[in-house]
Order: C-alpha cells, then structure tokens, then sequence
C-alpha cells in the first residue's frame, strides 16, 4: 500500500508569505497615507475655525465698544457698560484678553490708524488691518470703528 501525501513545499509557502508581505506593506502605507491626509486636514479646519473665531471676537469687540483705545502694539476695546477687552501683539501672535479668557492667533501684519481725543488726549483706533496665513495663503481682515463728534449730533430742524 503506497500512500502518498500532498502538502506545500517549502518553496511554495516562502513564495506564500512574500506574497503576503508586500499586500500588508501595501496596506500600511495606504492607511497611513490616508491617517496623514486627514490629520491635515483636521488642523486646517482647527486653524480656520480658531480664525475665524478669533475675527468673529474682535469684530464684536469694535462693534459693542463705546471708544477703542491705544496704539499698534495693543489696544482696549472699552463697551459702555465698562467692560473691556484688551488686545496685545507679541513676537508674531495677538492676544485677546477678557476677563479670565485668552485667545491667541498667529499674525503676520497689523496697521493700525488713530485719532487723538481732543477731550480725553487719548488714542482713539479708527481701524486696524490684519494679515494672517490660513493655509499658506495670506488673508486680509479689516475692522474699524466710526466715533461721531459733537457736530455729527447737531441736527437742522428748521429753525
């Protein structure tokens, strides 16, 4: 009785395991391409979402201030129930602080122009433009803040 048993040869299961090996090596780099593309794409949305949050704040802050108070290095943006904001530009980054609150965002440029207060002496911003990088493309954001003088009041009523 002769029996003959069929398995693999060493060959065949070396061949099989190459074979193997470059499929999952195939699939690691797809996934890990994959998890870096999302990565990115993920802080670049963290990064407009804290821009544009950033923007948002500032553009209320000129908005509801009575007088926005100070120079290009920092300002104060002071409503009329006397809260304030306050705004400071250090070594590239801007920071927003309010109350127990600090924001901070990378800026790239910041032209600021004022007036004097004949009454007060005090700076008075009328504006305040921005650059910042937002994937690596410049953007420019402009807030300003119109003070009425006590002619703007006087009205003509035909008299």
């Amino acid at each position: 009785m002769k029996t003959s048993l069929k398995a693999f040869t060493i060959l065949e299961v070396l061949i099989n395991i190459v074979i193997m090996s470059i499929i999952i090596g195939m699939v690691y780099y797809v996934y890990s391409s994959f998890s870096k593309q999302v990565f990115e794409y993920r802080s670049g949305v963290d990064e407009e979402l804290a821009l544009s949050n950033f923007c948002l704040r500032l553009k209320a802050d000129f908005f509801e201030a009575e007088k926005v108070v100070g120079t290009t290095n920092s300002f104060e943006a002071i409503r009329y129930d006397m809260s304030r904001s306050y705004y400071e530009v250090k070594k590239g980054y801007m920071y927003r602080i309010q109350n127990q609150n600090r924001d901070s965002l990378r800026i790239y440029r910041i032209d600021v122009s004022s007036i004097k207060d004949p009454n007060t002496n005090e700076n008075l911003i009328q504006s305040a433009q921005m650059s910042f990088l937002l994937f690596e493309v410049p953007i420019q954001f402009k807030v300003a803040k119109k003070y009425l003088s006590i002619q703007d009041y006087k009205t003509d009523y035909g008299n």
